[in-house]
């Protein structure tokens, strides 16, 4: 029951938070944790998960594969699971939930990791990121409509968790999308775990290109730049007024916008920045993560 609360927890904070948290870091652009540590041993090398016979297509294995790479004991929890539910008559659909759940709580036990990763690699996960969101505004989701998040916000985790899993059914795009970014990922992670770059704090050159690339960008999209006034003029007065200001975004266009202006930065610059506030948003630091925003550009 440990374990399962566990990964529920990481679930909600590694989807919920990371949806809100962008509108908030996005400011950052348009303005002038625990760690969990796999345990020595390694599951056998020799059974083969029950799961892959069931979800052939390539991105569940490809992601699982990187899953048992990156964390031994959360592959071993998995394969486990997904055994005793095959045996106890689970479909496809039924498996790929136990996946999402195993891969998503990975954003809260390898947060700490990403302080430690590669200039573009933080860039590859955030434009894995802004794939998923242009997949979503291509169909006209209503995921990019601020009102979806804000009434997230007013669940607790066991509807949540339901919600959250039912956006993901085995076989469709986005879940497709979901395999790839968490490949790439825990990809991220491991790689950052193996061979560590050490980055200093964004400091004040840091934060004057930022903000000379957000302001170009503010000035690019007018509209985009106004949605992020009201979050931030909202951030801190009340949390009836933050849902209303939430529910008038588009929360697709504001991740892409991230995307566009970490694409823009030189890579040092984009290296102290993303050190600094990617293990942040992956647990769910909401507090930190705005007063840092707060601190770069005066918001406030």
């Amino acid at each position: 029951m440990a374990a399962e609360q566990t990964t529920r927890t990481g679930l909600k904070l590694g989807l919920i938070s990371l949806a809100l948290v962008m509108a908030g870091f996005l400011g950052l652009f348009l303005f002038g944790p625990e760690r969990v540590a796999p345990p020595n041993g390694s599951p056998s090398q020799t059974q083969a998960p029950v799961l892959l016979d069931v979800l052939k297509d390539p991105g569940t294995r490809a992601a699982v594969e990187r899953l048992r790479a990156a964390s031994p004991a959360t592959y071993a929890q998995l394969n486990t699971a997904t055994t005793f539910a095959h045996a106890d008559g689970a479909d496809a659909q039924a498996l790929s939930q136990l996946v999402l759940e195993a891969l998503f709580s990975q954003f809260q036990t390898k947060a700490l990791a990403l302080r430690s990763a590669e200039s573009g690699e933080y860039h590859s996960i955030i434009e894995g990121f802004a794939e998923g969101l242009r997949q979503l505004e291509a169909s006209d989701s209503d995921w990019c409509e601020g009102p979806k998040i804000a009434a997230y916000l007013t669940q607790n985790d066991e509807d949540l968790i339901p919600s959250l899993l039912s956006e993901f059914p085995y076989g469709s795009p986005q879940y497709d999308w979901a395999m790839s970014w968490m490949t790439t990922v825990l990809t991220v992670a491991k790689n950052a775990q193996d061979t560590p770059r050490r980055h200093l704090r964004p400091g004040l050159r840091d934060e004057a290109v930022l903000q000379e690339e957000g302001l170009a960008l503010g000035s690019e999209q007018w509209a985009l730049a106004l949605q992020i006034a009201s979050f931030a003029n909202a951030e801190g007065v009340s949390y009836r007024q933050m849902q209303e200001v939430i529910a008038g975004m588009d929360v697709c266009q504001l991740g892409i916008a991230v995307e566009t202006v970490s694409a823009r930065l030189p890579d040092e610059v984009r290296a102290r920045i993303w050190a600094d506030l990617m293990p942040e948003i992956m647990v769910g630091n909401t507090p930190y993560v705005m007063w840092r925003i707060t601190n770069y550009f005066f918001i406030g």
